[in-house]
């Protein structure tokens, strides 16, 4: 049996997955989604300083998911999808616990041992989005000084900017997403904490593990070259989803899909 597990990013939580682990679901392809320390239901909890100081805290969720379902954990093969930071997870859990891991799938992430930072993070992008989310998105969005919701709304709308080529300017995604921000977020010194694990990490040598590397072309957070090294590093062909940002399943959940049936077929 062949399960996928979906990892998000920095900040983010599988609630931001959007509806995508549905529609593979759909798929007859069985889904676990789950959130880092720090996030999401565990939101609660510090993240670590250290990439391998995550993947307990997973497994946990990994196992509790399988068992729920009547699986012996030991019985599946697992495909790590990882977006971005997700990326990194993957690939450290899979180094960590070979054995359990078929596959592990990149989509729009890096490594500090490849690309340097102003690659991996490109501050510029950030900077124009977070303008263009205060100079022009902000006087259109509703529910201003209620609760709260106006730094909210834009939080997520620069979020939105920077990691959406088609989302950036929706009211009704920013809004929704303001929402799930106001319900649950990860606080800033964790997200501090995360940035930082992810600044340190470098991709380790995988030795029977199969490895894909998925890239935007229109990605701002994250410069396509880090997958491209990635991929190189792997020794794995590039694949790549067109007009398309750094949240590939947000922009292109149909592109992103069908890359991934065709990984596990």
């Amino acid at each position: 049996m062949t399960t996928l597990v979906l990892l998000r990013g920095l900040m983010r939580d599988s609630r931001h997955w959007n509806g995508f682990d549905q529609r593979l679901n759909q798929q007859a392809v069985n889904v676990i989604s789950v959130d880092l320390p720090g996030n999401g239901v565990l939101v609660n909890q510090v993240s670590p300083g250290k990439m391998q100081d995550y993947c307990d805290a997973v497994w946990q969720q990994i196992d509790a998911a399988l068992l729920k379902q009547g699986t012996p954990p030991s019985q599946v093969n697992l495909v790590l999808v990882g977006l971005s930071m997700g990326g990194m997870l993957a690939l450290t859990m899979a180094a960590q616990c070979r054995s359990r891991v078929q596959h592990v799938v990149l989509i729009n992430s890096s490594a500090a041992n490849l690309s340097p930072w102003y690659y991996r993070f490109q501050c510029w992008g950030l900077m124009m989005s977070l303008a263009h989310a205060l100079l022009s998105v902000r006087p259109y969005l509703p529910g201003q000084n209620q609760g709260g919701t106006d730094r909210g709304h834009w939080l997520e709308a620069t979020v939105l900017d920077f990691t959406s080529r088609h989302f950036g300017q929706s009211i009704e995604v920013i809004n929704a997403w303001s929402l799930l921000r106001l319900q649950s977020h990860t606080s800033f010194i964790n997200g501090l904490r995360q940035l930082y694990a992810s600044a340190r990490f470098h991709s380790p040598v995988l030795q029977g593990t199969c490895v894909s590397v998925i890239v935007a072309n229109q990605d701002k957070l994250a410069n396509p070259k880090c997958s491209e090294q990635l991929a190189l590093f792997y020794q794995t062909p590039l694949l790549k989803i067109d007009d398309c940002g750094h949240d590939a399943s947000l922009d292109q959940p149909q592109q992103l899909q069908q890359l991934l049936l065709k990984i596990i077929s």
